[in-house]
């Protein structure tokens, strides 16, 4: 890009990357000059100064000129490289959309992802890699903006996509594979075909999307589909009896984006399966519900198909067998265009994802308990709903089996749907969680938000270390609680009105 239009050129975006950390992201305007932070630093547009020791004080300067983005190394305090070019000090060199630079000091390093066009910021997810399950596929579909969009996750998805590569664990190590020779896969922006070996810290470029490959999860940026956020606003959900009535959720507001798994925690009658039937419009509430631009309770009839909803007590015929049932569920739940072959398919898919292809022909009643919780979970997956909503599916299960079953949520979640749970036993699977709903039971007896936000958000606001602290700091004295409900609810009003105010 070059010439007087390239000077036209808006912003630029700057991710920085430390392991173990959440991604940060810039907006570049025309030039940016990149340090370490010191006592001494003011805001400033014109200057980057992060609070990374690796850093030099001036380590670099990026210029958008003569039509062309430039970065040059301004230091020889530490290595520079630009997609595994080294980078001597006062070089300059012309950056491209994707491009990968890293600063390397002993065996520190922090690396930055150049994005050519600032949209503001993207969701940045991981993925844990699990050794057993040892494959992980890329695919990727295009946005309603034409813009290739990519995920990973341990089955190759449904829908129109294109499937591009394979993360393997094999001969005691991940490597990757090209799956699609139609389209191109960069590995620190450098194109490869077949397989390579993955080396910690390389980034994998498809589409609009990079993988950051850190050992033992998949770190990368996933753009919101803002056309599918679930929007909750509940003024009230309340019953009456002849006598009065009784209030038992309120003042409920909060977005959840695709991709996303969220906790719903709370004590004993702080209204959970209250808030998640409300959600479904199984029991409508005074609320407004949207998932995208269509409306739960208005378009109900539309929205069921999208909704999957697993609840506590499973309702499955013990005379069916395992594939007999999935494939009623499919027939009843799948679009009436899909044809027969179609479903057979998904309903083979499902199967293999929730590990039941081996007791497809047992009858359900011999099936053990973790194989039932699976068993209806897949009846709601294999009609591929955008929403799933589950009541304690882990109860009744040992740690093992639990986590096993939570994790396969986790990758339902990767695939840019929404997952919600609730479950009593939170600590043991926390880590598989993005964002925590917090219901407190308050004075009044009405379920209220006390709070929602990251795990580690909520372990900061509440003070405490792990989620059934949070449970005791909300519960009721006469429940063994420390009754901080109203406290926390009161906080957390005045937490987000002031977030709001600043912006």
């Amino acid at each position: 890009m070059s010439g007087i239009l390239g000077d036209l050129v808006g912003p630029a975006k700057l991710v920085v990357i430390k392991i173990g950390k959440d991604p940060e992201q810039f907006k570049v305007e025309t030039e940016i000059e990149i340090g370490k932070q010191s006592f001494f630093n003011f805001k400033n547009d014109a200057k980057l100064a992060l609070e990374y020791s690796i850093l030099s004080k001036t380590q670099s300067r990026i210029v958008h000129a003569l039509g062309d983005w430039h970065y040059k190394n301004l230091t020889d305090e530490n290595v520079t490289t630009i997609n595994d070019e080294e980078i001597p000090p006062d070089r300059d060199r012309i950056l491209n959309d994707g491009d990968v630079i890293r600063i390397k000091k002993d065996d520190d390093i922090l690396i930055f992802i150049f994005i050519v066009k600032f949209k503001g910021d993207i969701a940045w997810k991981r993925i844990q890699l699990d050794k057993e399950q040892s494959v992980y596929h890329i695919y990727s579909h295009l946005s309603e903006d034409n813009v290739d969009k990519a995920s990973i996750g341990p089955l190759d998805t449904t829908g129109e996509v294109t499937h591009h590569a394979i993360i393997r664990f094999t001969e005691g190590h991940w490597q990757l594979e090209d799956a699609d020779t139609s389209g191109t896969v960069l590995v620190n922006q450098n194109a490869i075909t077949g397989t390579k070996v993955l080396n910690l810290y390389d980034v994998i470029n498809i589409g609009s999307t990079h993988f950051v490959f850190v050992g033992d999860y998949i770190a990368y940026n996933q753009e919101t589909f803002t056309n599918n956020n679930l929007t909750i606003n509940i003024q009230e959900r309340s019953v009456r009896n002849i006598f009065k009535k009784h209030i038992l959720l309120k003042d409920i507001s909060l977005t959840v984006e695709p991709g996303n798994m969220v906790l719903i925690l709370g004590g004993s009658g702080a209204g959970k399966t209250t808030f998640i039937n409300a959600v479904t419009g199984y029991e409508k509430a005074k609320a407004d519900i949207k998932q995208g631009d269509i409306d739960v309770y208005d378009d109900y009839d539309k929205m069921k198909y999208k909704i999957g909803m697993v609840p506590q007590q499973d309702l499955l015929r013990g005379e069916d067998t395992v594939v007999m049932t999935l494939s009623n569920a499919a027939e009843m739940r799948m679009p009436n265009y899909a044809s027969v072959n179609a479903r057979k398919e998904r309903v083979q898919n499902t199967l293999e994802l929730f590990g039941l292809d081996t007791v497809k022909g047992e009858l359900v009643e011999k099936l053990s308990g973790g194989q039932r919780k699976r068993l209806s979970i897949a009846i709601e997956f294999v009609a591929d709903p955008s929403l799933f909503i589950l009541d304690e599916p882990d109860s009744g299960l040992d740690g093992v089996m639990a986590r096993d079953l939570m994790k396969q949520l986790r990758h339902i979640a990767d695939q840019n749907k929404i997952v919600m749970v609730i479950t009593h036993t939170p600590d043991r699977v926390v880590d598989l969680f993005d964002k925590v709903i917090v219901l407190a039971k308050n004075s009044q007896q009405t379920g209220q938000l006390a709070f929602y936000g990251t795990v580690a958000e909520a372990r900061e606001f509440f003070g405490k270390n792990t989620m059934e602290e949070i449970i005791l700091a909300i519960n009721s004295e006469g429940e063994g609680g420390e009754g901080q409900a109203d406290l926390y609810i009161e906080k957390f009003a005045k937490y987000r009105s002031e977030a709001n105010a600043n912006g």
